[in-house]
C-alpha cells in the first residue's frame, strides 16, 4: 500500500500501546532530545502539564508503528 492508496475517511484498527518510561528514555537517547520537559520529573511537577511529557515525535512513530501493523499486506 502506497500513501496516495490511503482516502479520506478510511479507518483501520490496531491494538492498544502503552508508552513507557522506557520507552521514553530510550526515545531521548536515540533522538539526543534530552530537554526537561521529558527527562526531569522534579522540574515538570511545578509546570502547567504538572509531570514529565512524551516527545511528539515518540508519539508519532508509535502512531506509525501501529498503522503499518494494521494495514493489509
Amino acid at each position: 500500500m502506497c500513501f496516495e492508496d490511503l482516502q479520506v475517511g478510511d479507518e483501520y484498527r490496531s491494538p492498544g500501546r502503552t508508552v513507557t518510561e522506557a520507552d521514553i528514555v530510550i526515545f531521548a537517547g536515540v533522538s539526543g532530545d534530552y530537554n526537561v520537559l521529558h527527562t526531569d520529573a522534579e522540574y515538570m511537577k511545578a509546570s502547567l502539564y504538572g509531570e514529565r511529557i512524551a516527545h511528539g515525535l515518540l508519539g508519532l512513530s508509535v502512531q506509525h508503528g501501529l498503522l503499518a501493523r494494521s494495514m493489509p499486506a
